[in-house]
């Protein structure tokens, strides 16, 4: 028998010897080789020889090179584990001691078991669509995901990244929603009669603005008693900021300061399960609808302006990178404005009206 054929039956290997690790089944031309770990790999590339010599010698060198992930062999749990591991190092690194991973967690309850390049577009954005409520939070959740892929590919994981052919939602960052007095009356009602010790928290951001990951990663640390501010450290845009305490947020952090006696942190620690719940409880039972936590950070702005303060000084207490993000609020000045000149309407006392002088009439047509 032949070295170059080892058998001719139907389903049987023939052997090119003179080629090491190229095979021919049938008409198909096959590849086998030994990854970094020594398993030997059998892969499937075509009716070309020439092209099944290129891609062993390619495979060889990727090995050699410690290059080589076999893309059919990455599962999505591999995925959302280094992710959420890069994520808690990257926390580490800035010194966050409470962080969350939960999206990556809900996204790796979704799918689960599942292989990474399986995972197509039209499946992730109806996942997202089902789940996502609002453009931001599909936002969110989408670019979270294109995260764990991306990473994975600058690992050299040979996979491609299905999240970033799903399209972004176009945000309406200019929804101003905030507290009328009877809505806050009836938030305080359920506060004090569900989860009294909460009414601090909601007392901070309501007297500072302070955004939820602000809030909820402050530290004792961070709040300076004798000059009445709160050092915020990783913000939004990345940079050092500082956060003025009035009255009712100096006697909101000291109700804190004894309920959280002993801990780091300001408020409760706790991640956002856990917040969802009490403050979920809150809105259903005082039946104000269609209000989050954040807007509570727009009722805080939404007051200074209609106390008059001016847009410029609204925007530094608001940290906005530019007064332009802040004038969503201006036209609650104008409102305010014309709430104020009706109320002379008919009250002005001790001015006498002004008399229309008489007509007069030519004597030529008297």
């Amino acid at each position: 028998m032949s070295d170059k054929a080892v058998q001719q039956g139907r389903g049987c290997w023939q052997k090119d010897r003179s080629e090491r690790g190229v095979y021919q089944r049938g008409k198909i031309w096959y590849i086998r080789f030994r990854d970094q770990g020594g398993k030997m790999r059998a892969e499937r590339v075509g009716p070309s020889k020439a092209l099944a010599l290129k891609v062993v010698e390619k495979r060889r060198t990727e090995v050699a090179e410690r290059r080589f992930f076999p893309s059919a062999n990455v599962t999505f749990d591999e995925l959302i584990k280094d992710a959420i591991a890069e994520a808690k190092r990257s926390y580490a690194l800035k010194k966050i001691k409470k962080h969350t991973t939960y999206r990556y967690r809900l996204l790796g309850e979704w799918f689960k078991g599942r292989k990474a390049s399986s995972i197509k577009k039209e499946e992730i954005d109806k996942k997202l669509s089902d789940h996502c409520h609002t453009p931001a939070n599909f936002n969110r959740y989408r670019n979270s995901l294109s995260h764990a892929y991306r990473l994975a590919i600058d690992n050299g994981k040979k996979i491609e990244n299905p999240a970033r052919l799903v399209d972004l939602k176009k945000e309406n960052n200019a929804r101003v929603r905030f507290l009328e007095a009877e809505e806050e009356m009836a938030l305080r009602e359920a506060l004090r009669e569900l989860h009294p010790a909460r009414e601090a928290e909601f007392d901070l951001a309501l007297h500072t603005g302070m955004r939820w990951s602000e809030q909820y990663g402050l530290t004792w640390s961070q709040v300076n008693w004798k000059l009445n501010e709160i050092t915020l450290l990783h913000t939004k845009s990345g940079e050092k900021q500082y956060v003025r305490i009035n009255k009712a947020a100096r006697a909101a952090l000291e109700k804190l300061r004894v309920i959280t006696r002993g801990s780091d942190y300001v408020c409760p620690d706790q991640g956002h399960h856990a917040f969802d719940l009490w403050w979920r409880d809150v809105l259903k039972v005082s039946e104000v609808s269609n209000f989050h936590w954040h807007d509570l950070r727009h009722t805080f702005a939404s007051r200074l302006v209609m106390a008059g303060t001016d847009i410029y000084t609204v925007s530094k207490l608001l940290r906005h990178g530019s007064v332009k993000t802040s004038e969503r609020y201006a036209h609650l000045a104008d409102a305010h404005l014309q709430q104020a000149v009706e109320r002379l309407d008919g009250v002005t006392p001790g001015v006498t009206a002004v008399q229309e002088p008489a007509l007069r009439v030519p004597q030529s047509i008297q």
